[in-house]
C-alpha cells in the first residue's frame, strides 16, 4: 500500500501562458508534519485562465500514466517534448511552418507547455508502476450524472479494467447503480458461502455511502434501499421519499457525478489491497465544484471531499467565497492578481473574501453604490445649506428604504456625520 510520503503529489506549477496571464508560478505551501500536501484552489475572473491550467495539468497526469504518448510513441513526457521540437524543425525546413502536420505538432508540443507541474517525487516512474493503486480524476464544468438501468449483475473485472482508460469517469458515474447492485448480489453470495468478512465489507460501504448522503440530501436519514426483482436502487429520504439517481436536482446531481467515480475507483483500490480502511492516495481536478449548489453545500462540498478521500490532494477552480474558506492545509491562489494566500482564509467572512481576494469593490450591491452616490451628491450640491441637505438625504432614503439593510444604514449615518463635521455642522 502507497503511504502519501510515497506519492508525488503537485508542490508548485509554472504557468507559460494561460492566454490571458504568462509566465508565473503557484508555489503551494509546505504544511508538513501536519499534512505531506497542499489542495490548491484556483480563482480568477471568467477568462483569467483558471480551466486552462486544469486542462494542463490534465495532459500531464495523462502523459505520466501512459505507457506510451501519441504522435511521437515516446514513454516520457520530456522525450515526448524533444520529440515533438525535433520533427517541428525537420518538418518545417521540408514543408514549411503552415503545413497541416506542422501545425498538429505544434499544438500537441504547446498542450504540455502551457503548464508545467513539479513533483518532489519523480512522477513517471511512479505512474507507471502504480497508476493501479493510486487515484486520479478530472471533473470539468459541466457534469450530470445520468445513471444505467440495470437487467442483470455484471463481473467485477468491467469496473477494474476501466480505472486508467480515458472514459473511466463517464463508465462509473453512469454504472454506478450497477456497481451498487453487484455489491449486493456478492454479498448474498458471501452470505451463502459463510465469507463473513466479505459481508460485513459490502456493509460497512454502504452504511459509509449513506453517511454521504445524509450530507448531499441534507437529509437526518437516507437509506439506500434495493428491490431485488428489478435490480433497482433508491435513495430513501427521511419523509418516505424515494429517489431514482435520473431525477435529481442539478445542484446534487453534479456534487453526486465527483462522488459515484471516486467512490468506486477507491473501493476497486481497497479490494486489491485487502483493506477496507486504506485510502488510497491520488491527485484530483474539479472545475467549479460549487456549481448549481446552493450556498450551504458549496461550504460542504470540499469539507466531504477531504474527510471521504483523506489522501487525495484535490486542486479546483471556483468562484466561490464559500469554497475557498471551506478547508485547511490550503494554498488559494489568485491567478490576475498573483496573490498566495494559506488557510488563514478559513477565518475570513465572505464580505472580506469577496471584496480582498475576489475583486469586488465593496461588499454591497450595485443598487446600494448608486444610493451611496445619489447621497454623496446630494452632501456635495448642499453644503452650505444643512436644511436642504436632511431634506435631499432624506427623500432619497424614503425612495430606497427597502434596499437599505440595518449594515448600509450604519454605513450611510457613518458617512453622513463626517460629512456634517467636514463642513461645520451641527
Amino acid at each position: 500500500m502507497i503511504t502519501p510520503e510515497e506519492f508525488p503529489y503537485i508542490t508548485s506549477i509554472h504557468v507559460n501562458d494561460c492566454y490571458a496571464y504568462q509566465n508565473f508560478d503557484i508555489p503551494l505551501f509546505d504544511y508538513k508534519p501536519e499534512k505531506p500536501f497542499s489542495h490548491l484552489i484556483l480563482t480568477g475572473k471568467n477568462g483569467s485562465g483558471k480551466s486552462t491550467i486544469l486542462r494542463g495539468l490534465d495532459n500531464y497526469f495523462g502523459g505520466w500514466r501512459s505507457d506510451s504518448l501519441p504522435m511521437t510513441g515516446q514513454s516520457n513526457v520530456a522525450q515526448h517534448l524533444a520529440q515533438l521540437d525535433k520533427i517541428i524543425k525537420t518538418r518545417t525546413t521540408t514543408h514549411g511552418p503552415q503545413e497541416k502536420e506542422v501545425l498538429n505538432f505544434k499544438r500537441e508540443l504547446e498542450r504540455f507547455e502551457r503548464v508545467i507541474p513539479n513533483t518532489l517525487i519523480e512522477s513517471i516512474p511512479f505512474w507507471r508502476r502504480n497508476k493501479d493503486s493510486s487515484v486520479y480524476a478530472y471533473f470539468p464544468i459541466r457534469r450530470e450524472s445520468k445513471v444505467d438501468d440495470v437487467e442483470v449483475p455484471t463481473p467485477e473485472t468491467d469496473f477494474t479494467k476501466k480505472l486508467n482508460s480515458p472514459d473511466s469517469t463517464s463508465f462509473f458515474t453512469r454504472k454506478f447503480v450497477q456497481y451498487l447492485v453487484n455489491q449486493k448480489v456478492e454479498q448474498a453470495f458471501s452470505q451463502i458461502d459463510g465469507q463473513a468478512s466479505r459481508v460485513d465489507w459490502v456493509n460497512q460501504f454502504y452504511a459509509d455511502l449513506e453517511t454521504v448522503f445524509l450530507k448531499v440530501f441534507e437529509d437526518d436519514r437516507v437509506k439506500i434501499e434495493f428491490e431485488r426483482k428489478s435490480y433497482r436502487i433508491f435513495i430513501e429520504l427521511s419523509d418516505g421519499r424515494q429517489i431514482n439517481f435520473n431525477v435529481l436536482p442539478a445542484g446534487q446531481s453534479a456534487l453526486l457525478y465527483i462522488l459515484m467515480d471516486l467512490t468506486v475507483r477507491v473501493d476497486l483500490i481497497r479490494k486489491q489491497v485487502q483493506d477496507n480502511t486504506y485510502d488510497p492516495c491520488g491527485t484530483v481536478l474539479i472545475d467549479e465544484p460549487e456549481e448549481h449548489l446552493h450556498l450551504e453545500l458549496q461550504e460542504q462540498v470540499l469539507p466531504i471531499l477531504t474527510k471521504l478521500f483523506p489522501n487525495i490532494q484535490f486542486i479546483v477552480a471556483t468562484h466561490s467565497p464559500a469554497v475557498i474558506a471551506s478547508v485547511k492545509n490550503v494554498t488559494v491562489f489568485d491567478i490576475p492578481s498573483q496573490q498566495r494566500r494559506n488557510d488563514e482564509v478559513v477565518g475570513r467572512s465572505y464580505s472580506e473574501l469577496m471584496t480582498g481576494h475576489l475583486g469586488l469593490k465593496n461588499e454591497y450591491s450595485s443598487i446600494t453604490d448608486e444610493i451611496f452616490k445619489e447621497i454623496q451628491q446630494v452632501i456635495n450640491q448642499t453644503r452650505d445649506n444643512p436644511k436642504a441637505r436632511k431634506q435631499g438625504i432624506a427623500s432619497i432614503i424614503q425612495k430606497n428604504g427597502s434596499y437599505i439593510s440595518p449594515t448600509f444604514m450604519v454605513e450611510l449615518e457613518s458617512m453622513i456625520l463626517t460629512s456634517d463635521i467636514s463642513s461645520g455642522s451641527r
